[in-house]
């Protein structure tokens, strides 16, 4: 291997230039908002030139084939750069920073390679600022010496592989409410939600989200990830609606009150026929034509007023009938009703005291009965 004071000359005029080099950009993919650009550092050796040449080139071929990456401006010597920064040929972690802060950028890939014998080995790296370095060996055939060769190609392209892990990686932060729920991404679990929030670290692209919560309908959203990216995603989940049991209690309280309703409606119909009868002109003059009981009286008679009220007292017979039965059904059936309603757990409890009137009126005689419940 060429000594390094034996190269100073060599390098003295690499300097001017790769500096004459950095003030002419060179692009690969166009940099923009979707890319990540790297700088790959021409790679650096002490005899195989053809060689660590034709791989830089190949290198930064590869990295063009990469979605979300791009070829970062500057050409680049890591021999001119260690030199010019007075480090090892091998940099160290303090170097390598240095020379990210010399070609202004935040990710490079450098190496360094020997031929033994019949093949080249050697390490490639590649610094990313905030994380350090990875590393990953080469080792391939020394006749490799053309960019164009599709060997070294493929040597280029799973370096590039292994070094970036493949296309760069953004990320999807996710807000759906505050509901626990599973995330899925292009039709895969992704991870869950803490109180309806998440990031989830994903590849740049095109992605579907979908949100899975018990008791809400499947939330679903499309989300375009950029390169070290994140893309917000808003969800709003819907409830499903209640499984809850039916409330037997309280569908019974509405159907009492109903029924407690509908047999006072019949009670006081009968009060009002009875009333009708009382009121009848024939029946009016026929009791002042006699003594004692009326109906009984009419029923022995044969004359048609007599038959007339006869028939009149059993009309009212009837309906006083209905009033003894209706009106005590009612009662009873409105008070279960608003008993099972102040327990059903829905209504406030209702007040089971006061004054109950029940009112009943007959062709001989009228009542009214008072109750007071406490």
């Amino acid at each position: 291997m060429m000594k390094r004071a034996q190269r100073t000359g060599l390098v003295a005029s690499l300097v001017l230039a790769s500096s004459l080099a950095a003030t002419a950009p060179a692009f690969a993919d166009e940099p923009g908002p979707d890319t990540v650009p790297i700088n790959i550092v021409a790679i650096q050796t002490g005899e195989a030139y053809d060689q660590a040449e034709a791989l830089t080139k190949a290198l930064r071929a590869a990295l063009k084939t990469v979605p979300g990456w791009s070829l970062a401006e500057g050409d680049y010597s890591l021999e001119v750069l260690t030199l010019s920064l007075k480090c090892t040929d091998i940099p160290d972690a303090g170097c390598q920073s240095r020379i990210a802060d010399q070609i202004k950028a935040d990710r490079y890939i450098w190496g360094n390679v020997t031929q033994k014998g019949t093949s080249v080995v050697g390490q490639l790296h590649l610094w990313v600022r905030g994380q350090g370095t990875t590393s990953t060996p080469i080792e391939y055939s020394a006749n490799l010496t053309e960019a164009n060769d599709e060997s070294l190609r493929r040597v280029a392209a799973d370096s590039i592989q292994a070094l970036t892990g493949g296309p760069p990686k953004g990320s999807i932060h996710i807000k759906a409410g505050n509901i626990t729920g599973q995330v899925f991404i292009n039709g895969q679990p992704a991870g869950a939600l803490v109180n309806g929030e998440g990031t989830f670290p994903i590849p740049a692209g095109n992605h579907r989200v979908l949100v899975k919560s018990t008791g809400h309908f499947d939330s679903e959203a499309a989300v375009v990830v950029k390169a070290a990216g994140t893309a917000d995603v808003t969800l709003t989940p819907v409830p499903t609606a209640s499984s809850e049991p039916l409330n037997w209690r309280k569908i019974g309280g509405f159907a009492g009150i109903g029924a407690g309703v509908a047999f006072g409606a019949v009670g006081l119909v009968s009060v009002f026929q009875v009333n009708s009868t009382i009121a009848d002109e024939k029946v009016d003059a026929y009791r002042s034509t006699v003594t004692g009981n009326m109906c009984e009286t009419a029923r022995q008679g044969n004359s048609p007023d007599a038959q007339h009220v006869a028939s009149a007292c059993d009309k009212a017979r009837t309906f006083e009938l209905m009033q003894a039965i209706f009106f005590p059904l009612a009662a009873v059936s409105a008070g279960a009703g608003v008993y099972l309603l102040a327990t059903s757990g829905d209504s406030p409890a209702a007040s089971t005291t006061g004054w109950t009137f029940q009112p009943s009126v007959g062709l001989e005689s009228g009542r009214l009965s008072a109750t007071y419940r406490w």
